[in-house]
């Protein structure tokens, strides 16, 4: 694959995952896990499209995903032990673990004493030396924010902190929503991927858009959406209809496939569609080595 053809994809990635990233973080799910997942997906698309023969060794994958023998032996193993791993802690949610169970930040009857955010003294406690223990290299300042933000910390005088939640929560989602999330993506990016592939370039599924080029006000796009939520019904109904009408049973040894027809709108502002470096610009941010 040429170096252009990589970039371009690097680039579209990025933009793919900008709204599913946008999701994970407001669940705590950390880069580590968005990680581990990745893998997965590799090692598995490694073994089903890596090659002609049926059977595939560790190396074999490891050279077509550029993951390690070791990183690939995890996945597998992972794989047939269990497929449900718990997750790990979030950041937030270990600081607060560390705030209320670790001798050196509780006091008698093991309540959470108050901490100052930093101090000199190296026997003393202090919010930054607890995030340091709990959180690595995790920025102090904003890590209380953070926790002041969700109701888990108070400021009881200037500089002095009281941990009085132990529980960090995101605001859930339920499990079906999230079935419902995968299910999504996975449909729209495998007819993406098909319709992109060269070796079946010209031959893919349906894969049109309608998009207004100047922009439109809210006013417009909620009318936009009433016709939509009537007129797309009306077509998926009728769509259904014939689904229903021409499915056939099989032949013996036939195999079948799940197929339907995803109508989605779309609505973004013109800064989600900022680069990174853009973005550091428009916001004034420089890269340094400060908390």
């Amino acid at each position: 694959m040429s170096e252009q053809v990589q970039e371009h994809l690097r680039l579209a990635l990025r933009r793919m995952l900008k709204p599913l990233v946008r999701l994970l973080i407001s669940q705590g799910m950390s880069h580590a896990e968005l990680s581990e997942a990745a893998k997965d997906a590799y090692v598995e698309m490694a073994i089903r499209y890596g090659g002609e023969e049926k059977k595939i060794n560790q190396s074999q994958i490891a050279i077509l995903t550029g993951l390690t023998r070791k990183e690939v032996k995890n996945v597998l193993s992972r794989a047939l032990e269990n497929d449900n791993v718990p997750i790990k802690q979030s950041r937030p949610t270990r600081v607060l673990t560390g705030w209320f169970n670790d001798p050196d930040y509780t006091g008698p009857y093991g309540i959470p004493i108050e901490l100052v955010y930093d101090s000199a003294e190296d026997d003393e406690a202090s919010f930054v030396k607890l995030v340091k223990t709990y959180s690595g290299d995790m920025a102090p300042r904003q890590m209380l924010n953070e926790l002041i933000r969700s109701g888990c910390v108070l400021e009881v005088s200037k500089g002095r902190y009281k941990a009085i939640k132990r529980d960090y929560q995101h605001k859930q989602l339920s499990p079906e929503l999230i079935h419902r999330l995968g299910e999504l993506g996975y449909r729209i990016f495998s007819t993406a991927a098909t319709n992109i592939d060269t070796e079946t370039l010209g031959r893919g599924y349906f894969d049109r858009n309608v998009f207004a080029d100047e922009g439109c006000t809210d006013e417009v796009i909620d009318e936009f959406d009433a016709v939509i939520r009537v007129r797309g019904q009306e077509l998926l109904e009728e769509l259904d209809i014939w689904l229903a009408a021409n499915q056939k049973k099989p032949r013996s040894g036939e195999t079948t496939k799940n197929t339907g027809l995803y109508m989605i709108h779309y609505v973004e502002t013109p800064s989600e569609s900022q680069t990174l470096r853009e973005l550091l610009i428009d916001r004034d941010l420089e890269v340094d080595g400060q908390n």
